[in-house]
């Protein structure tokens, strides 16, 4: 597992939706970017290596808690879209 390149991420204090966090999961695009492996990826957020590969074969989603847990371990933050106050009201007419 390369440490440098773990704590590089987290130095950069990324912020990204969970649609965005999401797509770099299912793609395996972020556990690349660390230059991890399955089992290193599935050690550094807390799951079995079966889950990782389940969601990169597009077998599985992945839960809400391997979201929010992938982003604390690497201390991203989570962006939630914003909405006006009238276009909330728009909807219920």
């Amino acid at each position: 597992m390369s440490n440098e390149t773990v704590k590089k991420v987290m130095a950069e204090k990324r912020r990204m939706t969970i649609g965005q966090l999401t797509d770099l999961l299912v793609s395996g695009a972020l556990r690349r970017e660390l230059g991890m492996d399955k089992t290193e990826f599935a050690t550094l957020v807390s799951v079995m290596r079966s889950t990782i590969r389940r969601i990169e074969g597009l077998e599985a989603t992945p839960r809400m808690g391997l979201i929010f847990n992938t982003a604390a371990v690497l201390r991203i933050g989570i962006d939630f879209p914003i909405t006006e106050e009238g276009q909330k009201n728009d909807h219920k007419k």
